[in-house]
């Protein structure tokens, strides 16, 4: 016994205390008084986390209820984006971080491509509100790979945010500019990327903004847009939906003058080489079961020979295919096939979506 109370810290009288410290020790004395204070300290962390939240709540309420209670207001473009964004500025960014879920992917997918950019690029953010697209991109590149960032918004409040955002940053190649989308230029005259992050849409003459960005867009730049949506009535099937949702999406979003149609889309593809499409749905904070239609688009500047082209004429066959003849019908009676085809001897016929009768026919 007096061995095992050795081992195990007993006293002479050879009692076992199972390695337990004296009353009186420094040691435990040191873990009651932490504990004491982990107690007292425990409520006021409670309340700062409870408080933190019912901020964050009444922030989202705040968006909510400009979004979709009190709208937009003035006699002029400037006037209603500055009555709709002045009372959610200072929540904008967290709000929208689980609302426009298009943006990042589309900055990733212009980042990919700028990865071998010379330090010279310069970057113009059109819409580019608190310049968060600008900290997002952060995480993605190098920004040290433009010598220049302009963040352009027409709203005097969310470039307030976005100064401050850039001071705190400390990001020394970003530039805030309260301009107008249709009419700014940078100073260098040209760009290497133009983004329109869900900025499109709220530009009643989209047209003209998408012209000037053209203009001085450099040949081999790049243009990257992510915004809602709906198609048209008859659309590429990538984008295509129901009527319930063209109606229901493009009347809700107009309620904030937020034009969701399809045009916009269809000037980019007439304007610009797509390269990079992705069409989707998110979720909608505070509202279950919704998820509100979005696309990531990015684009290149057309050649000639492709601004003459129709845009789905470049995907006429698949490039595995040597030149041959799609015929896209069928008729039921393949003798009517036979003098348009011409099949004869050494051609290959390959049939989708048949159950072989008539291609039998034509053998």
């Amino acid at each position: 016994a007096s061995a095992l109370g050795g081992a195990m810290g007993g006293g002479r009288d050879g009692s076992v205390t199972a390695g337990r410290e004296p009353a009186g020790s420094p040691g435990l004395r040191r873990r009651i008084r932490d504990a004491q204070e982990r107690a007292r300290e425990a409520p006021k962390a409670f309340v700062k986390a409870g408080s933190k939240r019912f901020q964050d709540l009444r922030d989202d309420m705040k968006c909510l209820g400009t979004m979709w209670l009190k709208g937009s207001r003035g006699s002029d473009h400037q006037e209603r984006l500055e009555s709709f964004y002045a009372p959610q500025a200072e929540a904008y960014d967290r709000f929208r971080s689980s609302f426009l879920w298009g943006r990042k992917p589309m900055l990733a997918a212009c980042a990919a491509r700028c990865a071998g950019m010379d330090k010279d690029g310069v970057w113009v953010d059109l819409g580019g509100g608190t310049a968060e697209n600008v900290s997002m991109m952060e995480e993605l590149m190098d920004l040290s790979k433009f010598k220049k960032i302009y963040v352009v918004d027409l709203c005097p409040s969310l470039c307030r945010i976005a100064r401050e955002k850039v001071k705190e940053k400390g990001w020394r190649n970003v530039e805030v500019v309260l301009a107008d989308a249709c009419t700014f230029k940078p100073k260098e005259g040209s760009a290497s990327l133009v983004t329109f992050s869900y900025s499109l849409s709220m530009i009643p003459p989209f047209n003209a903004a998408v012209d000037n960005a053209t203009e001085w867009l450099r040949e081999d730049g790049l243009l990257g847009v992510a915004d809602f949506f709906v198609s048209s009535k008859y659309d590429l099937p990538l984008r295509q939906m129901g009527w319930v949702d063209r109606w229901f999406w493009r009347s809700i979003f107009d309620l904030d003058n937020i034009d969701l149609g399809p045009e916009r889309r269809q000037y980019l593809d007439y304007k610009f080489n797509r390269i990079y499409e992705y069409n989707g749905r998110g979720s909608i904070p505070y509202v279950p079961l919704l998820t509100v239609p979005y696309f990531t688009w990015v684009g290149t500047k057309k050649t000639l020979e492709m601004r003459e082209a129709d845009i789905e004429a470049r995907h006429r066959r698949p490039m595995a295919f040597p030149p041959t003849f799609i015929y896209s019908l069928s008729w039921e009676d393949p003798r009517t096939d036979e003098p348009v085809l011409q099949v004869g001897p050494g051609d290959t016929v390959l049939t989708l979506t048949s159950g072989g009768g008539n291609t039998l026919e034509l053998a």
